[in-house]
């Protein structure tokens, strides 16, 4: 199988264009954890802290809403990515039908 994946002309379109689809899900998700992250860290709420006898508001992280955003950002890079490699693979199987 291997000998096959690397020889130009011998993979089939669709076996090319999956392990791109699931090659490229490595990058999408290290930039949505970045983007969660960034949301994290940017983001923040104040919570009620009592310091002594008194009540007293801190700002703090908001780490549910940063999680969230990172999910839905690798969700929606996900969906564009399958429409990219479907549309590639419409290309690739056009020109191998036209030899």
């Amino acid at each position: 199988m291997w000998n096959k994946l690397f020889k130009f002309g011998e993979t089939p379109p669709i076996r090319l264009i999956t392990v791109l689809f699931y090659t490229g899900w490595i990058p999408i998700a290290y930039k949505a954890v970045l983007f969660g992250e960034e949301i994290y860290r940017t983001n923040t709420y104040m919570a009620t802290v009592k310091e002594g006898y008194f009540y007293t508001a801190k700002a703090v992280n908001d780490l549910p809403k940063g999680f969230v955003y990172g999910v839905v950002a690798f969700a929606v890079a996900v969906v564009i990515w399958k429409i990219f490699c479907e549309i590639l693979l419409i290309v690739l199987r056009f020109f191998e039908s036209s030899k």
